[in-house]
């Protein structure tokens, strides 16, 4: 390993979440609808689809603000 490589830190979780971010975004609020879905075809209440729908949209504005916030972080404060 050579010097450069162990004084600065790669943060390879954070340059995931750049490169990958968005599609991340779309999977993590897909789960809620699909379990809701799935609860309903199921045979349980409508309400189930109804809260994972509610659910998907909630978490995909709380991952695509996550997204943003870490690519602002990248791009102003990590070394390049």
């Amino acid at each position: 390993m050579n010097q450069a490589q162990t004084t600065h830190p790669t943060y390879s979780t954070l340059h995931f979440l750049v490169r990958h971010g968005d599609r991340l975004a779309v999977v993590v609020a897909l789960a809620p609808v699909l379990g809701g879905i799935w609860a309903w075809m199921a045979g349980m209440s409508f309400a189930f689809a109804i809260a994972g729908i509610a659910g998907g949209a909630f978490l995909y504005l709380i991952m695509r603000s996550y997204v943003e916030l870490v690519r602002v972080i990248v791009d102003m404060l990590l070394p390049k």
